[in-house]
């Protein structure tokens, strides 16, 4: 790609330079510690400096929030965070309280500086919150105590990072977008209290028009400024797939202009849940970053994507008119997929404990499972990156006579845990490397596995590859 000299030194805002990188932050299977390892690296090499550490389904993260870390946890998690210091990327440890605290609560306030305190001894100089998707009532503890909402999750950032001694900061707010700005962003009561009240220095998360911007337009980036008193950190969904894993976004960062770059304190890319799909995702966005001309200002993409562009030559190859720093969507598209092409060339190892699969014995199989076709809804797994598996978790079920009727299930969930408590995985821990054909993300079943039982097919991604994700889910 071009070389990283070319990068915008922006001066949006007095917190710092541009922030630019990832946020792993889906719901669903968090990716191993040499997966990011390797995404710091890659980073590094591309000109991005920051990365946030946000898997919602890590029961520490999110479900778990109050619980401190282990000595083998801290183990792996300070050496996640010494990995990006060391590839010179600025590591957020992100915490999501927001689905049970009561804030005015001093208890768990002092239970949250607690948990952050102890990562910072991991090394950690960077910090968020996060209050997205959590029901927007306060109990009525926190009404006897604050004014509103806004005013409840104001009170508690503010103090945490006083008492962190300001570090870097960044908060998600639970009006992130246009669509759940209530009534609507200029009049939202809820941003125009984070805008006025909220720490200047704290920088405040911000999806676009919904949950999954197709387009990030100046005006509307210039209307949410106006409102938050900053220009917004966008935590931009366009790659994202956990609302729907059998589609797979490969195309190249598109719909947002690199004149929106000066408007913005930064940009981080949640994408595909598939580690090893989001080359081209994280590769553009980095190209984009260091571009401040529009390449498609005066091109409508929809209608000229299947017609030879006047900037390219016959052989597709770029003529000299256009210039590095102009940024054009399908010319990011060609460099990510050149830089690409030799990671299929490259020996993959599979990271983390392989488990073996539980008998059939100890499944607690439904009787309306064996008895229909269709797949029952599943509940969403807890995961824990930071722990080790146990010998009563399994990441694998065995089925044998009664495969055909599980066969639609499996398509659904491909972790069955059949004792009582949540499945606890973890992407933390040492490793147990499984050798595995290059690109391959599955996990490959221990030998004992085939001598117990017949175990379940492997995990595989039935994807859709496509320019841009549809933006089906507007939630």
């Amino acid at each position: 790609m071009a070389d990283v000299s070319l990068g915008i030194h922006n001066m949006n805002t007095k917190n710092g330079n541009f922030i630019c990188g990832v946020v792993e932050g889906f719901y669903g299977r968090p990716w191993t510690s040499e997966q990011r390892k390797d995404l710091f690296q890659k980073m590094k090499k591309w000109g991005m400096n920051s990365y946030i550490y946000a898997p919602k389904d890590d029961s520490k993260h999110r479900a778990n929030w109050r619980d401190l870390y282990t000595v083998e946890e801290a183990e792996h998690l300070t050496s996640l965070i010494t990995s990006a210091i060391e590839n010179g990327i600025t590591f957020y440890y992100a915490l999501s309280p927001g689905l049970d605290i009561t804030y005015s609560n001093s208890k768990e306030v002092l239970t949250l500086k607690r948990k952050l305190e102890q990562v910072s001894q991991f090394g950690c100089v960077a910090f968020a919150l996060l209050f997205d998707d959590i029901d927007p009532e306060m109990s009525e503890a926190d009404k006897e105590v604050f004014h509103s909402f806004a005013h409840a999750q104001v009170s508690i950032t503010n103090e945490v990072y006083h008492h962190l001694n300001e570090p870097k900061f960044i908060v998600c707010p639970t009006q992130y977008c246009a669509a759940r700005a209530v009534p609507n962003v200029p009049n939202s009561e809820y941003l125009t209290t984070l805008g006025s009240k909220l720490v200047p220095e704290i920088d405040i998360m911000w999806t676009g028009a919904k949950v999954i911007s197709r387009v990030l337009s100046l005006e509307s980036i210039e209307e949410v400024t106006e409102v938050l008193k900053r220009p917004p950190v966008i935590w931009d969904n366009l790659h994202a797939n956990d609302y729907d894993q059998k589609r797979v976004f490969l195309g190249p960062y598109q719909g947002r202009s690199p004149d929106l770059i000066p408007k913005l304190r930064g940009v981080v890319t949640n994408p595909n849940c598939e580690f090893w799909a989001n080359f081209v995702a994280i590769h553009t966005l980095a190209q984009w970053s260091q571009c401040n001309v529009d390449g498609d200002r005066e091109r409508n993409e929809s209608v000229c994507a299947d017609i030879k562009l006047e900037t390219e030559s016959d052989d597709c190859n770029e003529v000299p008119s256009l210039p590095l720093n102009m940024y054009h969507a399908r010319r990011a598209l060609r460099n990510a997929i050149v830089d690409w092409l030799p990671e299929f060339q490259r020996s993959r190892q599979a990271s983390g404990f392989v488990t073996k699969p539980q008998v059939l014995s100890s499944l607690a199989v439904p009787p309306a499972v064996l008895t229909t076709s269709a797949p029952p809804i599943v509940p969403p797994v807890v995961v824990n990156t930071c722990i080790a598996l146990t010998t009563a978790t399994t990441t694998a079920a065995a089925v044998s006579t009664i495969a055909p009727q599980l066969s639609a299930l499996a398509d659904v969930c491909t972790t069955v845990n059949g004792n009582s408590g949540p499945i606890v995985m973890n992407s933390l821990l040492s490793e147990t490397k499984v050798c595995t054909e290059p690109m391959d993300c599955n996990v490959t079943p221990s030998p004992e596995a085939h001598k117990s039982s017949s175990p379940t097919p492997l995990e595989a991604d039935q994807a859709t590859a496509n320019d841009a994700p549809a933006t089906s889910n507007e939630e």
